[in-house]
């Protein structure tokens, strides 16, 4: 069963047996670095001049991406951004997520490793189908990062509103509570919030690498 197969969280949660939860995630970071005053106005200039909602992926191609991409940058040397890039475990956890971020692969920036954040983008506003892809997806990181201690985040969006949730072991947590676009600074830093868990992450297992014996 692929991804796409997924058309709600229920599906996920009910066929691996998952607990979820509705609850509040990282709350936002305050001291993030602010946005640029040129991607403000570039933003600005997509919302007014460039048709969202018209299309499948008008939304990811006009906001999420480059909202992503701008969060996404101050990190970029512990952590690669990745757009539908294949992710497989098995028959029945493989699809193509719409973007991820994962560590830095010690085999480059544009080598893809296990990710630590999944988001998926809400098509023509289905946020069902898209928590159901999305905590597929993040379901496929666990298993393949064989750490179900370690937390794996979601994001699920149409651009206009944002969704958060988290994968801890069996228990999927989403917060009902969305982030409006139209609270760009809010938006900003709750991101920021869930890239610094992110590369956090990514930093400790670089450092348990770099400890190990070899061989």
């Amino acid at each position: 069963m692929a991804f796409t197969n997924f058309t709600c969280v229920d599906d996920v949660v009910k066929k691996y047996k998952l607990v979820f939860v509705q609850g509040p995630l990282l709350p936002p970071d305050p001291t993030a670095p602010p946005l640029r005053e040129y991607f403000r106005a570039e933003l600005a200039f997509n919302l007014r001049m460039l048709p969202i909602g018209r299309s499948e992926i008008g939304a990811g191609e006009v906001l999420l991406f480059p909202i992503l991409r701008e969060i996404w940058k101050p990190y970029s040397k512990d952590l690669a951004l990745f757009t539908r890039e294949r992710l497989t475990f098995d028959d029945d956890l493989t699809g193509v997520p719409d973007y991820f971020v994962c560590k830095v692969s010690e085999y480059g920036q544009t080598i893809p490793d296990t990710p630590y954040l999944l988001v998926a983008e809400a098509k023509l506003d289905d946020f069902e189908r898209a928590w159901g892809q999305c905590s597929a997806a993040m379901l496929a990181a666990q298993r393949l990062n064989q750490t179900p201690e370690v937390p794996v985040y979601g994001i699920a969006t149409n651009g206009s509103e944002w969704q958060f949730g988290v994968l801890l072991g069996r228990q999927l947590t989403v917060d009902p509570l969305a982030t409006a676009l139209s609270n760009l600074d809010t938006l900003c830093h709750r991101m920021h919030a869930t890239f610094w868990a992110v590369q956090a992450q990514a930093v400790a297992h670089q450092a348990t690498v770099a400890a190990a014996p070899s061989t």
